[in-house]
């Protein structure tokens, strides 16, 4: 006699299907064993309750996630890259709570679970994302649905001895900006400690309440240093980060500069490093798909990438407005050391308009 399953299990064998990544609706079905308007039933109603939704729709089919997907963007990788990676940051958070005493940060986390995969390595995604180097995965301790379908990974044994190895390190203070920092000098990362120091530096600005040509000044050379760090992988997208260096630039030599438009250029290089790192974190993973979920990533990563084209262009068109509002003739050039390869940036600039 065959047990026929309640509406309750059904729809928690879908979410647990999708732990596994987005899934198209006919694949859904088929897991289920039934038809195609019997799971859009379900998956209607577990919509409606906001634990799933579609992230792509053709005239052929629905693809779903998990609201609660762990995975950066839902990219679909297989099973065992998200069981094993949420596993590594769960012992992590797990350990260093027992020891220290203390929650880590998502941050802290993310450094030390790339320090465990470098140490043990294992072939597992690590991204370049917003704040350095990542696992593909984020992992809230809260969610205990997520926590219940972790399983722990033949070679358990091993990740736990690189986890203790790596805690021995007493560079990890657990401290977000610290962990970003110490990973940026161990692992080389040059353009992300630039672009620490600017955010920080439009930070200051409110701190300290610093003087505009003197904050100005800092900017500019930040914004120098920050070009010069430029990596070659993203030699696609440079076209983009001259034009928003060569526009903020102009910006900041107008002695008449008011406090909204260092707002406007602070939103843009927000907007473009979240275009830069959704660039690379895509790229970083791709050769972590497998053969049969190619075409679905492709159109995950199309999706992203068209969204942060156009919050980019949002901001880029309103700092190219200021810039052009700027009379060449107020500008007053910089001076001292650095000098001549800010006027190269400005005058580029000025010839693009």
């Amino acid at each position: 006699m065959v047990t026929r399953k309640n509406p309750l299990q059904i729809k928690r064998e879908i979410l647990d299907f999708l732990f596994e990544g987005p899934k198209g609706n006919n694949e859904i079905a088929i897991k289920m064993g039934s038809n195609w308007p019997t799971t859009n039933s379900y998956l209607e109603k577990l919509k409606e309750g906001g634990a799933v939704n579609e992230i792509l729709i053709t005239d052929k089919m629905k693809v779903y996630r998990r609201t609660d997907d762990p995975v950066y963007y839902s990219i679909p990788f297989n099973k065992e890259i998200r069981m094993k990676t949420l596993y590594i940051l769960k012992e992590i958070e797990q350990k260093w709570k027992k020891e220290r005493g203390t929650e880590l940060s998502k941050t802290a986390l993310q450094k030390i679970a790339v320090d465990v995969i470098k140490s043990c390595n294992l072939n597992l995604p690590i991204l370049n994302f917003h704040y350095g180097m990542t696992t593909c995965a984020s992992f809230d301790s809260s969610n205990q649905s997520i926590l219940n379908l972790i399983e722990e990974p033949k070679d358990k044994t091993e990740i736990i001895k690189c986890i203790n190895k790596v805690f021995e390190d007493k560079e990890h203070t657990g401290i977000a900006y610290q962990e970003r920092e110490y990973q940026y000098k161990k692992y080389n990362l040059p353009f992300y400690s630039s672009k620490e120091k600017l955010i920080k530096l439009f930070l200051s600005k409110y701190k300290n309440k610093l003087e505009n040509k003197e904050f100005n000044s800092e900017i500019q050379k930040a914004l120098l240093d920050l070009s010069l760090n430029f990596p070659l992988k993203l030699e696609k997208l440079y076209s983009d980060f001259e034009e928003f260096v060569s526009n903020a630039q102009i910006v900041l030599l107008n002695p008449n500069n008011e406090i909204q438009n260092l707002e406007i250029i602070k939103g843009t290089l927000i907007q473009l490093w979240d275009k830069l790192t959704t660039f690379t974190s895509f790229n970083d993973s791709e050769q972590f798909i497998d053969k049969e979920n190619k075409q679905l990533f492709e159109q995950i990563r199309e999706l992203n990438l068209n969204f942060k084209e156009m919050n980019y262009k949002e901001y880029i068109e309103e700092l190219e407005s200021v810039a052009q509002e700027t009379n060449p003739f107020d500008i007053k050039m910089p001076q001292g050391n650095s000098s001549s390869e800010i006027q190269k940036l400005i005058l580029e600039g000025l010839e693009n308009e």
